[in-house]
């Protein structure tokens, strides 16, 4: 049997073509370096050298990496790589390079840039808000648990045009009886302007049956 593993050993060896070392600069370090099998160093060189020198490859290696860090050291969901708004980051970076650029901080993007685009939400939300008056909206609602378990009323303003998120209220420690749903539907209507809501809808339990005939009684125009 050994004999005739050193026979194959022998064969498989024999078929090999002659192994080269890779080109500097590309493949692991010197003291592992990569192997080309059957091709002339030479000419594999030149080669190399001119992929990634046309591509840049050592720079978008280097991009990749530390984009990659961003995520594993954050913690950050791999669906935020399909962030339409992400992408369009660095494309943006790349098509108008801007000297000396670094990116927002910490404290800009918790202050004044947050404040813009809030600014700029409240711009684009300004379509759907007129057209309450016109149309009339209905206020929705109901009650769920986040990824921390913690118990949540949402309220959403929806009319012809589509739906508007309003609010997410944590209802942690609170008892969520007819006085306490009823007064966050009370509050949502005040925002939106009553004449302009239509209805209310809700879960049909007992304690969101008993707040919409407190919100009837508030509001005798809202079904």
């Amino acid at each position: 049997m050994q004999r005739v593993v050193e026979e194959v050993e022998l064969r498989v060896k024999q078929s090999l073509p002659r192994p080269v070392p890779l080109p500097s600069g590309i493949g692991s370090s010197s003291a592992s370096p990569g192997i080309w099998y059957g091709l002339d160093p030479k000419k594999k060189k030149g080669v190399s050298g001119a992929i990634e020198k046309a591509f840049n490859i050592g720079a978008r290696e280097k991009l990749d990496g530390e984009i990659a860090r961003m995520f594993y050291t954050c913690g950050l969901s791999f669906h935020f790589a399909r962030n339409p708004h992400y992408v369009n980051a660095f494309k943006s970076a790349y098509t108008n390079p801007i000297s000396g650029y670094l990116p927002p901080g910490y404290n800009s993007l918790r202050t004044t840039l947050l404040q813009k685009e809030k600014a700029n939400i409240e711009r684009l939300l300004n379509p759907i808000k007129d057209s309450w008056v016109l149309k009339g909206v209905s206020v929705c609602s109901d009650g769920w648990s986040d990824s921390q378990q913690r118990p949540l009323i949402n309220i959403l303003a929806v009319c012809e045009i589509g739906p508007m998120f309003l609010k997410a209220v944590n209802c942690e420690g609170e008892v969520k009886d007819k006085h306490f749903i009823a007064s966050l539907l009370i509050d949502s209507i005040r925002e939106i302007s009553p004449q302009n809501v239509v209805r209310v809808i809700t879960d049909n339990v007992v304690n969101c049956k008993a707040a919409g005939l407190l919100v009837e009684a508030k509001f005798p125009h809202i079904f």
